[in-house]
């Protein structure tokens, strides 16, 4: 399972993008408004309404996703679930695996965190992506992966 710090990293992410997105739509939203009577009021308030609207999803939306969240490794595959409406099982034979890599970026660091990217043989969906693992657990399901991944690699 995830770490449950990664539901404060998405929330971050989540409220940083919508936030960024609602800040750009404030300027267009009041100048269309600013043709009707009382628009400006009426256009700010649907802008607030908006933005109360995407906070709520960024903070309970991402409980909901780590939930969804999980990986399992057996002896020569690693399953990974994910996806709270559409629910997604992926399968990496790791005699596939070709490189792992882990990826931290100032979010994650700040929370601990680290996403671990599996490379495989293919080109369709030849990355695998386990987000939100504990910085140590990461590094030694790395060094698991790569011991127990076959040397038939292409």
């Amino acid at each position: 399972m995830l770490n449950g710090r990664v539901i404060w990293l998405w929330r971050i992410s989540g409220l940083i993008g919508v936030g960024l997105l609602l800040l750009l739509l404030l300027g267009p939203l009041l100048g269309l408004a600013a043709a009707l009577p009382y628009g400006v009021a009426k256009g700010f308030l649907l802008w607030l309404l908006l933005a109360v609207m995407c906070a709520a999803w960024s903070w309970w939306f991402p409980k909901r996703r780590h939930q969804a969240w999980g990986y399992r490794i057996e002896p020569a595959v690693l399953e990974t679930r994910s996806g709270v409406w559409f629910q997604v099982v992926k399968l990496l034979p790791l005699s596939r695996l070709q490189h792992v890599d882990l990826h931290r970026g100032p979010l994650e660091r700040a929370l601990g965190l680290t996403s671990l990217v599996l490379h495989t043989a293919g080109t369709h969906e030849a990355t695998h992506v386990i987000p939100g693992l504990d910085a140590e657990e990461a590094v030694q399901l790395r060094d698991r992966l790569v011991a127990a991944g076959g040397d038939d690699a292409v």
